[in-house]
C-alpha cells in the first residue's frame, strides 16, 4: 500500500535520468558488438577455417555475439520500458499516473492545512482546530470540521488506492522488464543451483497441464506440447527441427527468407557467403500450424549459408532458438493454457531449481538452389 508520505516524496524525474543512463549503456554495447563482429566474427567466417576446429571456433564466436546481442536487446528494452510503459503510454498510467496522484494529494494537503488539519505519514486526516468552549456554535463548528475531514479522508483514500494500483502495476512490469535475481541472464543461465520449494512444484505442475492441453485434440499443438515436455524433462539436450518444415508451415518465415534472398543473397559475387542471423516469428493469424509454432517458439533466428557460382546460389537455411522462459527483454508476462495462468519469471525459475532446463532448438536444411 502506497502511503501519503511515499506519494509526496516521489521523484518522477528520476526515471528520465534512469532512461538516459540505460541509453548510454546501449550505445557502448552497440559499439563493442560492432568491433567484435568486424574484427573477429566476420574475419573468422571470411577466412573459411576448415575442419572441426574451425567449426567450433565459429560456433563459439557466434555464441558470444548472440550473448552480446541479447544483452543489448535487454538494455534497449529497459530503455523503451521507461519511455513508454513507465511513462504512462501503456498500462494504467505508469509514473505519469503516479505524478497525477501526487498532485491530487498535494491539493488535498493544502485544503487540509487551510482548515486547520494535518495529514499523517500513513494518510490519516487529523484535526488541529481548538474551539472556544464558551462559543455557542462550538458543536456546529465541530460537525462542519468533521464533515470536511471525512470528505478529505475519503478523497485521499481514493487517491492512495489508485496510486497503489499504479505502483503494483509498475512493480509487475519491472519484474518482467528486469527479470529476477535468478533470470536476468539472457543466455546460458545456471541450472539446478537452488532447492525447489512448494511454489516451484506448483508451477511445474501447472506448466505440465499446459503441455497436456496443447497436446489434446482441442488445441492440437504437437510442437508446442513437445517443447514444453522437453523443458520439463530437464535434460537440456538440443532439439533438432527441420527448417523446411518451418518454411512450409510458417508463411511469415517463408516471407522473411524470400526477402533475405532477394536483398542479401542474390547479386552477390561468386564465392561462399553467410548472412547475419535475423529474427522471424510465426503469425498466429496465418492458421493452425503458425499458431502451433508460435506457442512452441514465439520467435526464432535464421541465416543462410552457401555459395554463389555464375548467378546460381547453392544454399542451406539454418535456424536457432534458445528455449527459455521469462527473458526480460521480451517483456512477456503471463502464459496460459488448459485453464492455467503463470508468470514467465516463475517458469524460468524452474531451470534454477532443476525442475526444468533451458535448451537449444536448432536445425539445418538440405541443400537448395536458387537463381539470381
Amino acid at each position: 500500500m502506497v502511503t501519503f508520505h511515499q506519494l509526496m516524496e516521489l521523484d518522477v524525474n528520476a526515471l528520465e535520468t534512469f532512461s538516459d543512463s540505460w541509453n548510454a549503456i546501449h550505445r557502448k554495447i552497440k559499439d563493442a558488438r560492432t568491433e567484435f563482429h568486424d574484427g573477429v566474427v566476420k574475419q573468422l567466417h571470411q577466412d573459411h577455417w576448415q575442419g572441426k576446429a574451425g567449426e567450433r571456433a565459429q560456433a563459439y564466436c557466434d555464441l558470444i555475439q548472440t550473448d552480446i546481442d541479447a544483452l543489448d536487446k535487454e538494455v534497449r528494452a529497459l530503455r523503451d520500458y521507461v519511455d513508454t510503459e513507465a511513462d504512462g503510454t501503456k498500462g494504467t498510467g505508469g509514473a505519469k499516473g503516479l505524478r497525477e496522484h501526487q498532485l491530487k494529494a498535494q491539493g488535498i494537503q493544502q485544503q487540509a492545512l487551510e482548515n486547520g488539519m494535518t495529514i499523517s505519514a500513513d494518510g490519516q486526516i487529523e484535526m488541529c482546530v481548538v474551539d472556544d468552549p464558551d462559543d455557542p456554535d462550538v458543536h456546529r463548528n465541530y460537525e462542519e470540521h468533521q464533515h470536511i475531514a471525512d470528505d478529505l479522508q475519503k478523497r485521499l483514500k481514493r487517491v492512495l488506492d489508485e496510486a497503489t494500483e499504479d505502483d503494483e502495476w509498475l512493480a509487475r512490469r519491472l519484474r518482467i522488464a528486469f527479470g529476477t535475481i535468478h533470470n536476468f541472464e539472457s543466455e546460458n543461465r545456471r541450472f539446478n543451483i537452488a532447492e525447489p520449494d512448494p511454489r516451484d512444484h506448483e508451477i511445474r505442475n501447472k506448466l505440465n497441464n499446459v503441455g497436456a492441453a496443447f497436446a489434446s485434440p482441442y488445441y492440437d499443438y504437437p510442437n508446442a506440447a513437445g517443447l514444453i515436455q522437453h523443458y520439463l524433462d530437464a535434460s537440456g539436450t538440443d532439439v533438432e527441427v527441420d527448417p523446411q518444415t518451418l518454411l512450409d508451415q510458417v508463411p511469415a518465415f517463408q516471407k522473411d527468407l524470400d526477402k533475405t534472398m532477394r536483398t542479401d543473397v542474390h547479386g552477390r559475387p561468386d564465392g561462399p557467403f553467410t548472412t547475419e542471423w535475423q529474427s522471424t516469428a510465426p503469425n498466429p493469424k496465418d492458421g493452425h500450424s503458425s499458431s502451433d509454432w508460435y506457442y512452441a517458439l514465439n520467435h526464432f533466428q535464421y541465416r543462410v549459408t552457401g555459395y554463389v557460382h555464375n548467378g546460381e546460389v547453392t544454399y542451406r537455411v539454418e535456424v536457432q532458438k534458445r528455449y527459455d522462459w521469462g527473458i526480460p527483454s521480451e517483456h512477456r508476462s503471463d502464459v496460459g493454457g488448459g485453464g492455467q495462468e503463470m508468470e514467465q519469471a516463475d517458469i524460468a525459475h524452474l531451470n534454477t531449481v532443476g525442475l526444468a532446463q533451458d535448451f537449444n532448438v536448432r536445425g539445418t536444411s538440405d541443400e537448395m538452389t536458387s537463381c539470381a
